[in-house]
């Protein structure tokens, strides 16, 4: 299976997107020492549709993705990643209150785990769960990445403009 990649300059760092013809598989934020595989294919034309939405999302214009996501975990774990993309975007949601969605009452820890391990951050939004006590939980990438998701998503700023944009 051929997988598609192409890369987003943003001001969370460079973000590189990988798909195949299910889906978008992953979502990385690279650091300077991330390098695609090497058997990925470098295809912004495949990959037009995943980076335009995410470009209109960081830019504050988009609320919902409507592009194919294809996430590889057990079936749990795709039962708490769609339970978290169910979470309206502006909005938050508990761990307890995933796993009331999921039907399972007493699996709280292990939402917690799949919530850290989700491989298409930003678009399942990890970053609207917070604990029961309204604490703002971390995610891989650090709080600081969460804040300003949630500064974003509130209206506070935006995190990408196109070149016309900042011309």
């Amino acid at each position: 299976m051929i997988m598609y990649y192409d890369c987003l300059d943003t001001i969370l760092g460079n973000i590189f997107l990988l798909a195949d013809h299910q889906g978008l598989r992953q979502l990385t934020i690279g650091s300077d020492g991330f390098c695609p595989n090497t058997n990925w294919e470098h295809n912004p034309q495949f990959m037009s549709e995943y980076i335009h939405q995410l470009q209109q999302y960081l830019e504050g214009q988009r609320k919902t993705f409507t592009i194919p996501l294809a996430p590889q975990g057990s079936k749990f774990q795709q039962q708490v990643w769609q339970a978290i993309t169910d979470i309206p975007y502006g909005s938050t949601s508990t761990y307890q209150q995933i796993a009331k969605a999921i039907h399972l009452p007493n699996v709280i820890q292990a939402i917690g785990m799949a919530k850290n391990v989700n491989p298409i951050p930003i678009i399942i939004p990890s970053h609207r769960v917070q604990s029961e006590n309204n604490q703002l939980i971390s995610s891989r990438y650090g709080k600081q990445f969460v804040l300003l998701l949630r500064a974003l998503e509130s209206g506070e700023i935006i995190l990408h403009q196109t070149e016309k944009d900042s011309a």
